[in-house]
């Protein structure tokens, strides 16, 4: 049984809730905010999901904001509260937001002129619906709804394969959009940095899924010459220029059936631009060279790290392929920096995958051999642990890769502009470096010595900060990093005699309060960015103070600062 927390300034959706869903428990209803806020203090880890109508005909004094002296200074104060009233409920959110970043909020109303879509989206909402006074249809929507943001929260993650989904709200609904748009036959745009794990996304998840028998074929389009581009996408027949002395296959006609995956589409032509749009409106294709008409059946992917939008409007893609390839429903792989609340995870998963093949495991068990650990038979997994504390007890069928706190922080702070591409390669050499040293020092201990004697804990093996910046150096002398003080950051700060430089963008205002409020509030955002949203950092940078960071919080709240939605874009907006 889920517990649905109801907030509304009536009864009638309580009532129909618990008439037309009576296996779930429904809380409430809250009529304001401060008896949602009390509720959620007490019942929150009961609560599953809120249902939130945005319509509140209740007294002044109850609405948000407590402060209306502003909003309600100009024009007609009554009609300016009767405005507070019609979006009361996008207020709440926006404060539920502030305190509960990942609790589903279902917003609801039975205004028909009230247009809640973009506000839905801008405060992440999971979903929205418009109530149409009719209890059948209306408990029918919500229970689809309801239904299916618990079903999905609830389904247990599955991360087993090479692609890390994790456990942020924003993957498990890109893993929902992929399992959705794969099973169809539209183009898909999938778009993000390089690194971010397109490919494998393509070729791992989206094509499994598609149902389709037929083989998976991935190009690279910026690996291709433009001459011979055309040939190697539809083919080309025996003389049909100087050079094609047999006829070849397109990778068209290889992925027959399949999927096709075009890396890098910025990089085609325009003129293959329309060659490849008469593919996605009529199905069909001609080799070079040839008269005869060929059958494409391919379930078509494209990606890249540019932007289509833009391009198009600079005249570099065609507008009308764009519109085909589907645009509405693009898939966006966030960059690492974006991942930021799921590193421990990702961290824990890569380092699981480099030490589970080829050199590095090789190392890890002739590591093992050496101080009387498990050793794994063919085909078993090496079983390996990560973490910033010492485990409480000795484990000889495990190892435990033990990251002190300034190591930790060293693979944190980095900017990764490779992303997952690089963060791999990263720590597989660090793997390999750590275990070469520890392997080879035995060689300096007597053959008859214990294994206690060569290490106190053999189970644990400790990663040098010192390995990590040696790892990292080149690529900061290379300009490659934007973790702080390798110069200006992402944030846009630099150090300078031990403090923070940035520029500020200040403009005339109301008052010279609005004027030093904007100043404090790009400044503690920046700061926010810079310190990879960790508020104890940022206090105890502002304040000498780790613990104060709930001040931090505060403070930010008060001028407007929405932290998740810093959070969902840092670094990568």
């Amino acid at each position: 049984m889920s517990s649905i927390l109801i907030i509304d300034d009536e009864d009638k959706y309580l009532e129909l809730c618990r008439r037309f869903m009576p296996e779930h428990d429904f809380v409430g209803p809250a009529r304001n905010y401060r008896e949602a806020a009390q509720l959620l203090a007490r019942e929150r880890r009961r609560v599953d999901l809120v249902l939130l109508d945005v319509h509140f005909d209740i007294p002044e004094a109850d609405l948000l904001p407590e402060d209306k002296a502003a909003l309600l200074a100009k024009g007609d104060r009554q009609r300016g509260v009767e405005r507070l009233r019609r979006s009361q409920g996008l207020r709440i959110l926006d404060r539920l937001r502030g305190r509960y970043p990942d609790l589903p909020v279902i917003v609801m109303t039975a205004l028909d002129d009230l247009p809640l879509e973009a506000d839905a989206e801008r405060l992440h909402a999971e979903d929205y619906t418009y109530l149409l006074d009719d209890e059948y249809l209306d408990a029918r929507a919500l229970k689809v709804q309801v239904e299916g943001i618990l079903a999905r929260d609830q389904r247990p993650t599955e991360d087993d394969g090479p692609f890390y989904w994790g456990t942020a709200g924003a993957m498990v609904d890109l893993r929902r959009r992929a399992a959705i748009l794969a099973r169809g036959q539209l183009p898909i745009i999938i778009q993000g940095e390089t690194g971010t794990g397109k490919s494998l996304l393509a070729r791992e998840y989206i094509h499994p899924h598609s149902g389709r028998t037929g083989p998976f074929v991935a190009v690279d389009l910026s690996t291709i010459p433009s001459e011979l581009m055309g040939a190697h996408l539809f083919g080309v027949v025996k003389g049909a220029y100087t050079g094609a002395s047999s006829s070849r296959e397109g990778v068209l006609a290889r992925a027959h059936g399949g999927t096709l995956f075009l890396d890098e589409i910025g990089n085609l032509s325009l003129e293959l631009q329309k060659s490849l749009l008469l593919v996605l409106q009529e199905g069909r294709y001609r080799p070079i060279g040839s008269v005869e008409e060929r059958v494409a059946d391919v379930k078509l992917m494209v990606a890249t790290n540019e932007n289509l939008a833009l391009m198009v409007r600079e005249g570099r893609f065609r507008e009308d392929l764009y519109m085909r390839l589907n645009p509405a429903t693009a898939v966006t792989l966030p960059s690492l920096r974006q991942r930021r609340d799921d590193f421990q995870h990702l961290l824990e998963f890569f380092l699981d995958r480099v030490c589970q093949g080829g050199y590095n495991r090789d190392l890890l068990e002739q590591y093992a051999a050496q101080r009387g650990l498990w050793i794994p038979e063919q085909g078993e997994r090496v079983r390996i642990s990560v973490g910033r504390k010492v485990p409480a007890r000795m484990d000889l069928r495990r190892i435990h890769l033990l990251l002190h706190q300034n190591s930790y922080k060293l693979l944190q702070d980095f900017g990764w502009p490779g992303n997952f591409r690089q963060f791999e390669m990263v720590l597989s050499n660090l793997v390999t470096f750590t275990l070469v040293e520890l392997v080879d020092r035995v060689e300096q201990i007597e053959p008859e010595a214990e294994a206690g004697e060569i290490d106190a804990r053999p189970d644990v093996i400790v990663i040098q900060p010192r390995t990590i910046r040696d790892l990292l150096r080149p690529f900061a002398e290379a300009g490659l990093d934007a973790a702080p003080g390798s110069g200006e950051d992402e944030a846009g700060l630099e150090e300078v005699d031990g403090g923070l430089s940035m520029r500020m963008l200040v403009a005339p205002g109301e008052s010279l309060n609005a004027v030093s409020c904007e100043v404090e509030r790009q400044y503690l955002e920046r700061l926010y960015l810079h310190f990879g949203g960790d508020l104890s950092r940022v206090a105890e940078f502002l304040l000498a103070d780790a613990a104060a960071g709930r001040k931090v919080q505060l403070r930010m709240n008060q001028l407007g600062i929405k932290l998740r939605a810093l959070k969902r874009g840092r670094a990568g907006s």
